[in-house]
């Protein structure tokens, strides 16, 4: 099998909520598409889940479209008869895990027939407001994922006092300072599975008595497997949030698991915002998760997609059937 060529889409589409983080508000997703020809005429898709800026992370939309352009270049017509060896072709791209990660999601279904599988039901909520609220009480996720605000104890209460009940995790995205130990303390005795990234500088956890904390989980420190086993083996992180597109791909994501599997740490699966491409594969991934992940069903973000049905809601889990991709949709965005 040879790849033989290659095409980029951008492609764009408004949130039905503003998305709103410690970080950043959005209100569209703008993001880049691939689809990598072979010399079989078969096409095979791929979702770069990076930004714009670099808000988030260093590689933005524009970085990741130059190195697959240069990966591509020096892998045209190059004939890969085995996984093993595209694995070793986009090792080429280990200084750049997102643009690895897109490629990784068109070349990983060249070697391997996708499943149809059922995952839990893991929603964020992007401030309490009363479309989000509706929006969950009317899909009742297994797992609500609440980002940090000053009113974080209120908005627990909140999504506790809904019609369903529902496990809750916070995401402070490193926005706490120490002077908010207290608020900290809180949330131990609201029972939530965990906290993401409450500080800036795991160094802060020093300052605290384990016990007295809520489980701590770390997503942007888990850069890298050294990162990882390094915030395990020093701070005694609870969970680990595995992102893809962070870390390189499925591959590097499925071999990262064993490793947490044998160390007995709790692991769930990052979503980035995702349409429905990449929600699958990250549905994928979320099968063998501790927690329920970052999976939504279709139309929890977008109106519109380029996978249609992907990610049904059945009686809160989500089902989800190999992908297709909608090309005339992405051929009309360019």
């Amino acid at each position: 099998m040879k790849i033989v060529d290659i095409n980029f889409y951008h492609f764009e589409a408004d949130f039905k909520v503003p998305v709103i983080t410690p970080k950043v508000k959005m209100t569209s997703r703008k993001t880049l598409f691939i689809e990598l020809i072979t010399d079989l005429e078969d096409s095979y898709y791929g979702e770069c889940n990076a930004f714009e800026s670099a808000w988030y992370a260093n590689e933005t939309i524009d970085s990741v479209q130059e190195q697959v352009e240069l990966w591509f270049s020096n892998y045209v017509n190059y004939p890969f008869k085995y996984f093993s060896e595209i694995q070793n072709a986009l090792n080429d791209l280990d200084a750049y895990p997102a643009a690895r990660s897109t490629l990784m999601m068109a070349c990983y279904p060249m070697f391997y027939e996708l499943p149809s599988f059922h995952v839990p039901y893991g929603a964020t909520l992007n401030g309490v407001t009363k479309e989000t609220l509706q929006q969950l009480t009317c899909t009742q996720p297994k797992r609500v994922k609440i980002k940090w605000t000053a009113n974080i104890l209120k908005d627990i209460a909140t999504v506790r006092s809904l019609a369903f009940n529902t496990q809750i995790a916070v995401d402070a995205n490193e926005s706490l300072t120490l002077k908010q130990a207290n608020q900290l303390k809180d949330l131990s005795d609201n029972h939530i599975l965990y906290i993401e990234e409450p500080f800036k500088s795991l160094e802060h956890l020093e300052h605290f008595d384990k016990h007295a904390l809520p489980p701590i989980a770390i997503d942007e420190k888990a850069s890298s497997e050294k990162a990882i086993l390094d915030a395990i083996e020093y701070y005694d992180v609870d969970v680990v949030v595995l992102k893809p597109f962070r870390l390189g791909g499925i591959d590097k994501v499925l071999d990262l698991i064993q490793i947490l599997r044998r160390k007995n740490i709790r692991f769930v699966i990052g979503g980035m915002y995702e349409y429905g491409l990449s929600r699958y594969f990250t549905a994928m991934l979320a099968q063998y998760a501790d927690y329920p992940s970052d999976i939504t069903p279709e139309h929890y973000y977008f109106d519109h997609d380029i996978v249609p049905r992907s990610g049904i809601l059945k009686g809160g889990s989500i089902y989800f059937e190999p992908p297709t991709v909608d090309v005339m949709q992405l051929q009309r965005m360019i």
